[in-house]
């Protein structure tokens, strides 16, 4: 049984990130199998998120944002968003920067195939893939080998298709992107598109859906083509990419680590419960694994009870969305209403201090938080009123 210092299952974002950070360190020479099914060679997948400073991955930024704009049906704002820049990195580029710097490592193996199993003997893991087996001091797993218990845990989908289009004139304001547009129907749900330009006439442009309810293919289609007709330009247009996926936004207690076996990336609960970016969070928290495995040879990271009151804010809004106590597009309204942008960013990547927090909370209303606070102290599914309120929106604050 051939013997490795590291095996990674699963070389997506979480996977190739770690060893990108793995070989920025003084474990660079580290024995590491990499095992995964695809050959991650396709543009499958866009990763957008907001940081403050340079990140290790600002060489492949393909695109990059200071102001951003968001819409509903009573509120709209452009904003900027200093010192935060909004950043979107395709998959294709992410893949290929990191497979470019390691592939020529003799000390790194890949493997295309699918992982059979993971398990403990003594102190070693044992993977098994493609009819073989392999050993390893420690496993970085990034592969959800069971589906999520959505019984025990507040969860909603965010389903989402994306198109990247070219118009016949110019139709997108370059250095401003829209993080959030609600003005299209909801339809008993949390329904926003967001448009990302390339330039004055290439965006992509997708819808974002919060339910557990997977639309067809067409039906986002139908989404998509209404919006470009009513709020960007009625003339005409081209697909020239596609991309759909299904991000898991759930308080599951995800188990970051079973004896040698470390889950990473959603496996390890690196998803934000309550939006569903993952990548700045996972980054963060590889970094950290990796600074630990430096320093001590063992990649374990605990939160602190403080830092896990960013989880009990995550449970008490997805119960609010969940057991729909409140619409989600009037929610977002009063969030970027009555906030300033920094504020809420900050909140959003677990970075704000109390001060900040309580103003946040103050800036919604109580009753639907409150219910589902007190709902997600006792654990309990609390009786949703029939009809949502309005909550007092005013039609007139349109900025």
């Amino acid at each position: 049984m051939k013997h490795f210092d590291y095996i990674i299952t699963g070389a997506g974002g979480a996977g190739l990130s770690l060893i990108h950070h793995l070989c920025q360190t003084s474990l660079k020479d580290k024995r590491i199998l990499v095992i995964d099914k695809t050959s991650k060679d396709a543009n499958d997948r866009t990763w957008c998120f907001w940081e403050q400073e340079a990140g290790p991955f600002d060489d492949i930024v393909y695109r990059s944002w200071d102001q951003l704009s968001f819409h509903s049906k009573t509120y709209s704002k452009d904003f900027e968003i200093a010192p935060f820049q909004y950043k979107m990195i395709r998959g294709i580029d992410f893949y290929r920067h990191v497979q470019e710097k390691t592939i020529e490592q003799s000390n790194i193996e890949w493997l295309k195939a699918k992982v059979e199993d993971i398990s403990m003997e003594g102190e070693r893991v044992v993977v098994k893939a493609a009819g073989q087996s392999f050993s390893a001091d420690w496993c970085f797993n990034s592969i959800l080998f069971q589906p999520i218990n959505k019984k025990d845990s507040n969860y909603l989908d965010q389903h989402f298709k994306g198109w990247v289009v070219q118009m016949e004139e110019s139709s997108f304001t370059p250095d401003r992107a829209t993080l959030m547009d609600f003005r299209i129907p909801q339809e008993g749900e949390t329904r926003f598109l967001y448009v990302l330009p390339i330039d004055s006439r290439r965006a992509l442009i997708e819808v974002a859906i919060f339910s557990n309810n997977i639309l067809t293919s067409a039906q986002y289609d139908q989404i998509l083509d209404q919006y470009i007709k009513e709020y960007i330009s009625e003339q005409s247009y081209e697909v020239t990419h596609e991309e759909f996926g299904v991000i898991p936004m759930t308080d599951y207690p995800f188990t970051r680590s079973e004896g040698r076996v470390i889950h990473i990336g959603t496996a390890g609960g690196d998803t934000k419960a309550s939006t569903g970016y993952t990548f700045w969070r996972m980054q963060k928290h590889l970094l950290q694994l990796v600074d630990q495995l430096v320093q001590t040879g063992i990649p374990s990271i605990k939160p602190s009870s403080w830092q896990k009151r960013f989880h009990l804010y995550d449970s008490t809004l997805l119960r609010v969305l969940d057991e729909e106590r409140m619409a989600g597009d009037d929610l977002f309204t009063y969030l970027f209403r009555k906030n300033p942008p920094q504020r809420l960013l900050r909140f959003l990547n677990d970075e704000s201090h109390l001060a900040e927090e309580l103003a946040l909370m103050s800036s919604v209303p109580t009753a639907p938080f409150l219910m589902s606070f007190i709902a997600e102290l006792l654990k309990k599914r609390l009786p949703t009123p029939s009809n949502l309120p309005t909550w007092n929106l005013d039609p007139k604050a349109v900025v």
